[in-house]
């Protein structure tokens, strides 16, 4: 028998999303925005000002020093500067040090500079991958002229004709500090650290030396070859018109390094998505174990654009998904112990991370899942604290002097 029908039946609501709670940790969606854009407000990254021309003006006549003093530089060369440090996931280096310089304590802009030993414009090199982990690769001398062999012969080990990477970082830290007596430099890693004083300003440079070449690499010609969301938006001159060599952490082998295209395309992301990075990046920053940096946060940035369409992402509502997703895609990574390097796909970016660290990283990242608005909270609390430094630390050098 059917049942009667309801005398008083229940009147149906319009659909409404529920887009205002975060579902795993409860956390209201309005509020991480807000935490969001109070971080970028207090974080806002690189300024123009006369004080970072002149720190420019400073770093590049140490790096006129350093060639006039054995010649191993080009004589014209042509510099990559990126605004951000490496603890700002410009470029993919392993610090291979403990502690990071702080913003506000050590410094108060920082940049990255790479800083090419070498052009290989018009000489026909050939890259060994051979012998290199994935995505790395050695560089023989012999094809240059000889006296670039005789020039870097005491960075090439034994007999060999092979640049050795990590001699040439050591090369570049010895000859840049006699440069620069009276400046703080640093080694961490394949990365020189110098931070110049200019007037109020301490402005850090991460000098990194590479192998600048023209073209695209064969190994990652069946990227150029797929559809991606920068179609339209960009040149293909402008994405793959050349790529670089970084010193990998140790050895002889050097790491491609695609630092021009990704120049280009930061400048396409959506904005909340660029927040949403950042951000990220300030809450897992001091997490991260060895091995593993804010340029993996990058990668899956550009993971990112790549399936989710821009009339998304560039919604200022969306930035809270966007972090809270970019911290799932980590999580899953973990999950799967795979992270594919975006420009080469066949390469595992976490088949150097170790499974301790990796479970380690994922207990942070649960952490952080669970109670997002504290985390975001603490990223900004580090942003006003970095601003109380810097101000004490004019205060304190920069004081009035009494008549």
């Amino acid at each position: 028998m059917a049942s009667p029908p309801d005398s008083h039946p229940l009147k149906t609501a319009p659909a409404k999303p529920l887009t205002d709670l975060d579902f795993h940790s409860g956390a209201r969606i309005e509020e991480l925005i807000q935490l969001i854009q109070e971080y970028q407000a207090r974080n806002p990254g690189v300024r123009e000002g006369p004080e970072l021309h002149q720190a420019k003006d400073v770093v590049f006549s140490l790096l006129g020093v350093v060639q006039n003093s054995d010649g191993k530089l080009p004589a014209v060369n042509r510099y990559l500067l990126l605004s951000g440090g490496v603890q700002q996931g410009t470029v993919d280096v392993d610090l291979g040090v403990p502690h990071h310089l702080s913003p506000g304590g050590d410094y108060d802009v920082d940049f990255t500079l790479l800083v090419p030993i070498l052009h290989a414009a018009g000489v026909p090199v050939t890259l060994d991958m051979k012998q290199s982990p994935p995505g790395h690769a050695q560089i023989s001398l012999r094809p240059f002229d000889p006296a670039v062999l005789h020039l870097w012969s005491d960075c090439c080990p034994g007999d060999e004709a092979y640049l050795s990477a990590e001699l040439v970082s050591a090369w570049f830290t010895r000859s840049f500090s006699a440069a620069a007596k009276d400046t703080r430099v640093e080694r961490r890693g394949c990365v020189t650290s110098v931070v110049v004083s200019v007037g109020h300003c301490r402005v850090l440079y991460d000098l990194i030396p590479v192998v600048a070449l023209k073209g695209w690499p064969e190994v990652a010609q069946p990227w150029l070859t797929q559809a991606h969301f920068w179609d339209g938006k960009l040149r293909d001159e402008e994405v793959a018109g050349g790529f670089y060599l970084l010193p990998a952490a140790s050895g002889a082998c050097w790491r491609l390094a695609f630092s021009t295209s990704e120049l280009h395309l930061r400048q396409i992301l959506p904005q909340p998505l660029r927040q949403a990075f950042r951000a990220a990046t300030a809450v897992l920053g001091c997490h991260l174990p060895e091995g593993f940096g804010p340029y993996h946060l990058f990668t899956l940035v550009l993971r990112a654009c790549e399936r989710l369409p821009a009339s998304y992402l560039g919604r200022e509502e969306n930035s809270a998904h966007a972090w809270l997703g970019l911290l799932d895609d980590l999580s899953a990574c973990l999950v799967h112990r795979c992270l594919p390097h975006y420009f080469l796909p066949q390469w595992n970016v976490l088949e150097g991370l170790s499974r301790r660290d990796m479970e380690r990283l994922a207990q942070e990242l649960a952490a952080v899942r669970a109670d997002p608005s504290k985390y975001l909270r603490q990223a900004v609390e580090g942003a006003k604290e970095a601003k109380r430094r810097a101000k004490a630390f004019r205060s304190q050098n920069f004081s009035p002097v009494a008549p």
